[in-house]
Parts: structure tokens; C-alpha cells; sequence
């Protein structure tokens, strides 16, 4: 693991200070990408004596649940079986511990499910709830936890911290924009070696010939979620156009948002199909756009 940023130091001493009165559920939320699962991480550890340089979600522990959205969804079937197991007696430690990562992603059945857990919490059990869309969750959901939250940090701390975990400034950059300044979320994608996705978008807009290449070359990405890093591309060089410029790009821009939102719902899109006609309108919209890549001070700043 690398070192723990600032931003994390005062929800770490939050945490710390309620483990003599442990709720039966927490909510450790914050603006997405800035350590919200960290801070699961080290709960769970905490919990349930481990080391707290060891990857929870990694470990096989008998009184450890750790649990992710699977297509980007955590369905009712998940979490009664997460249920399941909080009902059980606890072997190696004092209560049974379960983690649910990005919990925002429950479906309405899941959260209900889990509500009830919530209003009539099983003995020697605990629930963390990690989320970087708080708003996104239910409010019955998030009025039964005791909530932690994770501040923004300004941006030359991220940048200290990057640089710190060994990451390229100029990849960085790149990168922190599409990941709207998140850090983790940056230093994640450098460290799956993600090539920044302004490299293709600049060689569509300089040579359509190049956009079915790109399109299958990028086939296998998530494609909601690389319409969400493309959307916070084209805010940052918005907001660098003059207000006369702006009109064609803000259409491509709600087109984008349309592809992002049909992608979320409809995981069966031709995706190389829908690339391809988006990078399309991508060129004809290219002379418009600012001609420097949307980078700067290391791209830390929130999108």
C-alpha cells in the first residue's frame, strides 16, 4: 500500500475514536476516487486484528465479508447472501464485519433488503457501507449509519501524493482529469498502466482515418464509464472556450451524457459501433476545440 494522504488523517482519527462505541453501521462517504474504500480498508482490519497494510477485500476470513457491484450493479441476490452471513456466530473474532463497496450501486431490492438488516441489526454484527455518490443512496439507508466523511483536498497535496507513489506528472495528468482530481482513482489507473484516453480523442480529431482503429482498440472499456471520463474532458476545455465557440460542443457534450446513460442501462451496446459514431462527431467538432491537451497543474484540480 502507499502512504496515507492528509486528506484521510481526520476520518482515521474519527474511526479510531469509535471503536469503544461501535455503531452497528457506517457510512464512509466522500466525493468519489478519494479514499473511501481505503477508509473501509482499515476499519476492517482494524475489526478484525489484522495487519493494516493488508488488502481486506483480499483476505479469506471466516468473520469477513467484502462486498463489490458485479456489471456495475449489486443486485438483492448479493446482499442476502451478505445477510446470510451477518446472521451467523462469529468464529475467530468478537462480530461478524462485512464491507459493501460502492453501495450506491445496490438496485432498489437490494437496498431494501439490506434496510431491513439495518432497522434490526443481527447481534455481534457491523456493517460499512463505502460510497462516493452519498446521494445516490437511499436516505432510509443512510440514516441508519453513523456517517464518516472524506473531504476534498486541495490540489497540490494530491499532486505531493502522487508524486510521492512514484506516478508520471505528465500521465498523471492526463488521467486526474478524466478521474474529475480523484486520486486513488488516478493512481489506480496508472498503476493498471491506463493509457490516457486524450491520446486517441487528439488522433480522431487530427485523422478520422485513424477512428475505427481506435473504436476496436477500445472495445473491451466500460463503456459508461468512458463516457463519463470523456464528458469531464470536454468541461475542461469548455471552460477554456469563449462563450461564441461553445454551442456545437455543448450538443456533442448531451450527446455524450445520452450514450453514457443508455450504456448504464443496456450493458449489450455494440460499443465499438456507438465509439465509432461518437468519435466522429468528435472530429468535425475538433477545429472548434482549445488545441492543448486538458492537463495542467498536474490535471488535480476537480473537474
Amino acid at each position: 500500500m502507499t502512504a496515507e494522504p492528509p486528506w484521510l488523517a481526520e476520518p482515521l482519527r474519527r474511526l479510531e475514536g469509535l471503536a469503544q462505541r461501535l455503531p452497528h453501521a457506517i457510512l464512509i462517504q466522500g466525493p468519489g476516487g478519494w479514499g473511501e474504500e481505503r477508509l473501509a480498508n482499515a476499519l476492517a482490519t482494524s475489526l478484525l486484528g489484522l495487519p493494516p497494510e493488508r488488502e481486506a477485500k483480499e483476505v479469506a476470513h471466516p468473520d469477513l465479508r467484502w462486498l463489490a457491484p458485479e456489471d456495475d450493479v449489486i443486485k438483492v441476490g448479493a446482499i442476502r447472501l451478505l445477510i446470510d452471513f451477518l446472521m451467523q456466530t462469529p468464529q475467530l473474532t468478537p462480530r461478524k464485519v462485512a464491507v459493501v463497496e460502492s453501495a450506491e450501486r445496490m438496485n432498489p431490492n437490494a437496498a431494501n433488503a439490506l434496510l431491513k438488516t439495518l432497522e434490526e441489526p443481527p447481534p455481534e454484527s457491523f456493517v460499512a457501507l463505502a460510497t462516493g455518490a452519498p446521494e445516490r443512496l437511499p436516505a432510509t439507508v443512510a440514516s441508519r449509519c453513523q456517517r464518516i466523511a472524506i473531504r476534498r483536498a486541495p490540489p497540490a497535496d494530491v499532486l505531493a501524493w502522487l508524486n510521492a507513489a512514484g506516478a508520471d506528472p505528465e500521465r498523471a495528468g492526463y488521467l486526474a482529469v478524466e478521474y474529475g482530481g480523484a486520486p486513488f482513482a488516478t493512481l489506480e489507473a496508472l498503476q493498471r498502466d491506463q493509457p490516457p484516453l486524450w491520446r486517441d480523442l487528439a488522433r480522431a480529431g487530427q485523422n478520422a482515418a485513424e477512428i475505427r482503429d481506435i473504436a476496436q482498440a477500445r472495445r473491451d472499456d466500460n463503456l459508461a464509464d468512458l463516457a463519463r471520463r470523456w464528458l469531464r474532458i470536454v468541461h475542461r476545455l469548455l471552460r477554456q472556450m469563449p462563450p461564441a465557440e461553445v454551442e456545437p460542443v455543448l450538443e456533442f457534450a448531451t450527446q455524450l451524457a445520452d450514450l453514457r446513460r443508455m450504456a448504464m442501462l443496456n450493458t449489450g451496446l455494440n460499443r465499438p459501433m456507438q465509439l465509432q459514431r461518437m468519435l466522429l462527431r468528435w472530429a468535425e467538432i475538433w477545429p472548434r476545440l482549445p488545441k492543448h491537451a486538458p492537463s495542467g497543474s498536474a490535471g488535480v484540480s476537480p473537474a
